[in-house]
């Protein structure tokens, strides 16, 4: 059952200065908590909105069931991010039209209505708005912010401009900045607004209009592209609005020429059920929102570049963020694809900051991220776990695996022992990131771990091991030269297409690589090949049919392919049944590794 959320409002007699070189004084900002506040005010987590959200981020209004939350999905008893544990604290944006002070609102210094003389605001003006009401509250540190698309924009800046703030940033379906053409996108809407003939300048209120018409496009432009093509198809596809009876006038087509279900032929009535829908959502908006808001908002979302005062530079923009991050991209989100994440994740890299990314394969578009997809919600849930814990639930078992040889210790330290004491390493196909942990606890290494499942990188998010969801296939260039001291391939190279490609670009990214993968000219599999069958071993207990190796290779054409390719073996042996194998690796062991080099 839902829990009561309580609307709640501060007022700031002291001006706020903003990034256009004004201030605001006088305002107010409309809040709402949920949880309860600790002692030592350590486990408060922001809530930044997105375009026409509000600080209502969860539960309902006393006597109004349906009144839930914009994100109830995600926040509260129980859920992903738990209020049992967490006090989470949602916020209205300034220049919104939900409470805090806006156009809508009297200007003390004229005693008007602000309309279109409200000042412009920025992602930053937000954040340091926000910031004061944290001042007001009593918290220094907040456990994490967390936002979706333009409230994701904020949680970034969050980690920019009070870095010392913030510990953990949780950006969904975000970018560092509009492309050209979500600013075109923006930019339609606006117009549809300013030339709407009721907008007055902007000063509509006092003639007692609302640009509606002008709203209602706005709308329907920006509900295109929260939505997938595919999701598009499958709930309208081509579907009229209303069945008609086939109508063949006298002297017409005959029955065979008239269409299964006959068009209206008019260029003004609504034909289409995505007609039908995009006109609701326009006309349901336009009932509520502010014209105003609406252009300070699309504008504050142009505005956001934190690489801008870089000269364009991310990886330097992002070198004052301090916290730990976990970012999540839709691949159907084509307003802000998961290219525009990976450029975050790269920056981040490119830092050596704490950073976890999952992909989510939802078919939903950009609106994935208000949506109860369970890879989603898990991947979240499993953060916020770890953030609860911090790293008290390091050592147990957490799902997922490697592979059936690589996940007992004899095996993880004979490899470990190969990787120096305080490496920055980077594990291609970490699976459940039990090697990279193994490693931080046994040798001081840091690092990430590079995986494609979905499984295994919940898995890694629930150990607390960064890990960045990426097809191997793709190659790295996410990663610079020698960016790693040791990059892993533990069990990894049998399973990628590009297997000659990613040995390579295994030397490349790390000053040392370690490649470890199941050894076929192991005496056992030898004599099953002899026997007429395709061996099936502790080591390779898969079927010739339904096995994940699409490459078999041995300890020998191993040291013929890295000698192909110019790379030097720095030490070579064999692994069974936890055992080191240096004599005869070839014929003697199931597993083969290799330390190699430029």
């Amino acid at each position: 059952m839902p829990f009561v959320a309580t609307p709640q409002s501060m007022r700031f007699a002291s001006a706020l200065p903003l990034q256009s070189g004004r201030s605001l004084g006088d305002y107010a900002l409309s809040y709402e908590t949920y949880g309860t506040l600790n002692a030592a005010k350590s486990n408060a987590v922001l809530i930044c909105h997105a375009l026409n959200a509000s600080h209502h981020v969860a539960g309902v209004y006393a006597g109004q069931d349906k009144s839930e939350g914009w994100w109830d999905n995600m926040i509260g008893p129980g859920k992903p991010l738990d209020t049992n544990r967490f006090f989470v604290i949602g916020v209205n944006n300034l220049g919104s039209c939900f409470g805090s002070t806006g156009p809508m609102h009297t200007d003390p210094a004229t005693g008007r209505v602000y309309g279109a003389d409200f000042p412009v605001m920025t992602v930053e003006d937000w954040v340091n708005a926000q910031a004061r009401l944290l001042d007001a509250l009593g918290i220094e540190t907040l456990a994490a912010v967390m936002g979706g698309s333009l409230g994701g924009m904020q949680a970034l800046s969050w980690t920019l401009q009070h870095p010392t703030r913030v510990r953990y940033a949780v950006v969904v379906a975000s970018a560092p900045n509009l492309t050209a053409e979500n600013i075109a996108f923006n930019e339609v809407a606006r117009r549809a607004i300013v030339t709407d003939p009721d907008f007055h300048a902007g000063h509509f209120y006092q003639h007692g209009v609302v640009p509606k018409r002008g709203l209602r496009i706005a709308r329907m432009i920006g509900h295109i592209t929260y939505l997938s093509d595919d999701v598009m198809n499958e709930k309208f596809g081509r579907q009229l609005r209303d069945a008609i009876a086939p109508l063949v006038p006298s002297g017409g087509p005959s029955a065979l020429d008239a269409p299964s279900a006959p068009y209206r032929f008019s260029t003004q009535e609504v034909e289409f059920q995505i007609e039908s829908y995009l006109r609701y959502q326009g006309d349901k908006f336009a009932e509520y929102f502010d014209a105003n808001t609406y252009l300070l908002i699309t504008r504050a979302l142009d505005y956001f570049d934190p690489a801008r005062a870089f000269g364009g530079n991310l990886s330097l923009a992002l070198a004052r963020a301090q916290a730990k991050f976990l970012l999540v991209s839709f691949t159907t989100d084509w307003r802000f694809s998961p290219k525009r994440s990976r450029e975050i994740v790269k920056a981040l890299l490119d830092n050596r900051r704490d950073i976890s990314y999952a992909e989510i394969d939802a078919p939903h578009g950009h609106d994935a991220f208000l949506l109860d997809d369970p890879r989603y919600m898990g991947i979240v849930r499993s953060y916020f776990d770890s953030i609860w814990q911090d790293a008290q639930s390091r050592g147990a078992d957490q799902g997922g695996s490697r592979g059936c040889a690589m996940s007992d210790i004899a095996t993880q330290q004979a490899i470990a022992n190969l990787v120096p004491t305080g490496s920055r390493v980077l594990d291609l196909g970490c699976g459940d990131g039990a090697m990279l942990q193994h490693l931080a606890d046994t040798r001081g290494c840091s690092g990430y771990g590079i995986e494609i499942d979905d499984t295994n990188v919940l898995a890694c998010v629930r150990r607390g091991v960064n890990v960045i969801q990426l097809n191997l296939d793709e190659g790295l260039s996410m990663f610079d030269d020698a960016s790693f001291d040791v990059v892993l391939q533990i069990d990894t190279l049998q399973h990628l297409r590009n297997a000659e490609v990613m040995l390579r670009e295994t030397v490349r990214v790390g000053r040392i690589g370690v490649v470890a993968f199941p050894n076929f000219a192991h005496w056992p599999n030898r004599l099953s090949v002899l026997r007429g069958r395709m061996p099936v071993t502790k080591r390779l207990p898969y079927q010739w049919y339904d096995t994940p190796n699409i490459r078999v290779g041995t300890h020998a054409d191993f040291r013929v392919l890295a000698e192909r390719n110019g790379l030097t073996i720095q030490d070579s042996f064999g692994l069974q049944a936890g055992q080191v194998v240096r004599v005869a690796p070839n014929l003697m062991a199931g597993t083969s590794v290799f330390k190699l080099s430029r």
